[in-house]
C-alpha cells in the first residue's frame, strides 16, 4: 500500500485552511458577545451611577428640609426669647438657639457636602451615557461586520470541505479508516511534514528505515507524536534522477 507524498501534503493545507476558517467563524460571534458584554457592563455602570446621585438627591433634600425646620424653630426661639419673663428662662432659650445654630451650621456643610457628591455623580452619568453610546456604536459595527463575514465563511468552508473530498478520493482505500482516525482526533496536527530528517510536529530525528519507508510512499507515522508523516514538496529521494 503506497500514499502519495503529493497527495498528504494537499489534505495537510486543506486541513489547515479548514482549521483557520473554523477558528474564524468562531472569533466572530466571541467579538460579538464581547462586545454585548461591554454594553451590559456600562449599562450596569450607568444604573449605578443613577442610583448614587438618586440617593444622594434624597439625602441633600432631607437634610435641607430639615435645616428649613430647623430654621423656623430658630425663628420661634427667638420670638420666646424677646418675651421671656426670667433670666434663667432667658438663659434656657439662648442656650437652645445657639446649640440650634451649630447644629444648622453642620447640616449646611452636609448639605454642600451631598451637592459636591451630586456634581460628581452627575459626571458619573455623563461618562458612563458617553461611553455607552461608544459601546452600543462598536457592538453594531462589529455585528455587521461579523454577519458579512460569516456568510462568506460559510461558502468558503463549505468549498474547502468539496476540495477535502475531491482529495481524500485519492487515498487507498484500505489506508482510509487509519487517516480518518487520525484527523478526527487531531484535525490538522494529525499530519507533519518530514524537515531535514526531522518529525516536522516533534522535531524527533527520524530513523533511515522510516525515511527509506517514506522514500517508498508507504504510511508512516512519528513513533514520538503519533503525527502521519509526509516528504515536504522539494525533498530530494535519494537516487531519483531530476
Amino acid at each position: 500500500m503506497n500514499v502519495s507524498a503529493e497527495v498528504l501534503r494537499e489534505l495537510h493545507r486543506i486541513h489547515h485552511q479548514l482549521t483557520d476558517l473554523k477558528d474564524r467563524l468562531q472569533k466572530g460571534p466571541a467579538q460579538v458577545r464581547i462586545g454585548r458584554q461591554a454594553v451590559e457592563h456600562t449599562e450596569k455602570e450607568l444604573a449605578a451611577a443613577k442610583d448614587a446621585a438618586k440617593h444622594t438627591r434624597m439625602e441633600a433634600d432631607e437634610k435641607q428640609l430639615s435645616l428649613r425646620e430647623r430654621e423656623a424653630k430658630i425663628v420661634n426661639l427667638q420670638r420666646k426669647l424677646n418675651e421671656a419673663q426670667s433670666n434663667t428662662e432667658f438663659k434656657a432659650l439662648q442656650d437652645q438657639i445657639a446649640a440650634d445654630k451649630a447644629a444648622n451650621a453642620v447640616l449646611e456643610d452636609e448639605i454642600l457636602d451631598r451637592l459636591e457628591r451630586l456634581d460628581e455623580h452627575q459626571k458619573a452619568i455623563h461618562d458612563a451615557e458617553a461611553k455607552l453610546a461608544r459601546v452600543r456604536e462598536e457592538l453594531q459595527k462589529a455585528e455587521d461586520r461579523v454577519a458579512k463575514e460569516q456568510a462568506t465563511l460559510h461558502d468558503d468552508l463549505a468549498r474547502i470541505k468539496a476540495e477535502l473530498k475531491h482529495a481524500e478520493a485519492a487515498l487507498p482505500p484500505d489506508f482510509r479508516s487509519e487517516y480518518e482516525r487520525l484527523v478526527k482526533a487531531h484535525g490538522e496536527q494529525g499530519l507533519a511534514p518530514v524537515e531535514g530528517e526531522s518529525c516536522g510536529g516533534c522535531n524527533t530525528m527520524l530513523t533511515t528505515q522510516i525515511m527509506n519507508q517514506l522514500y517508498l510512499s508507504k504510511p508512516v507515522f512519528c513513533k514520538s507524536c503519533g503525527c502521519m508523516l509526509y516528504l515536504s514538496e522539494g525533498h530530494e529521494v535519494p537516487g531519483k534522477k531530476r
